[in-house]
């Protein structure tokens, strides 16, 4: 029965891994985006590959270049189930665009509140939170304070 494994590669090397993976045949799964044009994993240093566990020769995936190691919890492989597997491919494309959507704010960058109570007040981008929730630095009354807001609820000025 062919099942998912969790492999983890040498640093940097989960395309080197992907490759010569595949060239043995094995079905190989490496989540990534395209992010400012460049190539970037999601998971990195991981790889998700299925393998066959009573027909299939595990012996070259372990030697094969870039491969680390297989993940392992004690003497048992790490098995990911295939609705694990599925749930990631169909998510990839909203983790990428919510990558992008990071990359539009820096730390220090001027925003606009867009709705509630300071909707049309300015403030100062501090970071992203969990949740698609940022940090921003409102005035009020003077002094600079810390509002957990929306991701979609400011903008860029």
């Amino acid at each position: 029965m062919k099942n998912w494994y969790l492999i983890q590669t040498k640093p940097q090397q989960e395309q080197v891994a992907t490759q010569n993976l595949s060239n043995q045949n094995y079905t190989v799964f490496h989540p990534k985006a395209i992010i400012k044009g460049k190539s970037v994993s999601l998971f990195p240093r991981y790889l998700f590959i299925e393998l066959d566990d009573k027909s299939q020769n595990w012996t070259p995936v372990r030697s094969t270049r870039g491969v680390a190691n297989f993940v392992r919890f004690g003497l048992t492989f790490a098995k990911v189930p295939n609705k694990i597997i599925n749930m990631i491919k169909i998510q990839q494309q909203q983790t990428i665009e919510k990558m992008i959507n990071i990359c539009s704010h820096q730390s220090g960058d001027s925003v606009v509140i867009q709705t509630g109570a300071f909707k049309g007040q300015q403030a100062i981008f501090q970071n992203y939170n969990s949740n698609d929730r940022v940090a921003i630095l409102l005035k009020i009354i003077g002094q600079n304070q810390e509002i957990l807001l929306n991701e979609n609820e400011v903008a860029a000025i």
